[in-house]
């Protein structure tokens, strides 16, 4: 896949991060909860007891801001940690989650979890090694947004995406989740028509392609995006 000096919107846990087995292995009983696409998991003012796992799927976190606009704050894959990212009840869900392909999501009570960190601190390690892919994400958010111009902007979430959903093909990186305009338009603070605009943009000039309503991220992305940042 393509390698290249930035970072992304999606979150994912490393390999040191939590697996099923290790919750079983501490006794800890998972709800496990089928959603289809579209299908919301939690939203604003649900209750904020529980941390929520990716075991399978694509399930994005946003917002609602202005007259109804929405800005995605987070694109999860299997292994992704959402809910917020503190093992303090209380609180109320501040964002909505909601499945963008069918998903398989696991979810756990806080003060559950809370208990076993006080019996085992290595599963606390392996807890906020989860979280911290999160918490990096808030950064990458910042800094994909600092661009100026939309075609920076999407140029950088299109090869974030390369990087954690992409398949290498014989053309370039094919991502894996179907992706509307709007979609990365929620992504970038822009509007659907600007994104559409670059997106053409960028399929004459051939840094990407599309594939049965895939994008493919080509390498003249990534060695534009580099020639940009470098001036």
């Amino acid at each position: 896949m393509l390698k290249y000096d930035t970072r992304s919107l999606v979150a994912t846990t490393t390999m040191e991060g939590l697996g099923p087995e290790d919750f079983e292995s501490m006794g800890i009983r998972l709800v496990e909860r089928s959603f289809k696409a579209k299908d919301i998991v939690f939203a604003p003012g649900d209750p904020d007891d529980r941390l929520y796992f990716l075991l399978d799927g694509t399930v994005r976190l946003y917002k609602i801001y202005g007259d109804y606009k929405e800005a995605t704050t987070a694109l999860l894959k299997e292994g992704g940690v959402f809910g917020k990212l503190s093992l303090a009840g209380g609180c109320w869900q501040d964002v909505f989650a909601e499945a963008v392909t069918d998903a398989q999501v696991a979810s756990v009570h806080k003060s559950t979890l809370t208990e076993v960190i006080k019996r085992y601190p290595e599963f606390a390690v392996k807890l906020f090694a989860s979280f911290s892919e999160r918490l990096r994400q808030s950064d990458e958010v910042i800094e994909s947004l600092l661009h100026r111009e939309v075609s920076m902007r999407l140029a950088t979430l299109l090869l974030n995406l390369s990087d954690r959903f992409g398949e290498t093909n014989g053309v370039g990186t094919i991502l894996s989740v179907r992706l509307t305009h709007q979609d990365l338009a929620n992504m970038v603070a822009s509007t659907r028509e600007a994104v559409s605009k670059v997106m053409s943009e960028f399929q004459r000039e051939d840094s990407i392609q599309v594939q049965n309503h895939k994008i493919v991220v080509r390498p003249k992305l990534a060695k534009t995006f580099l020639e940009v940042r470098s001036n």
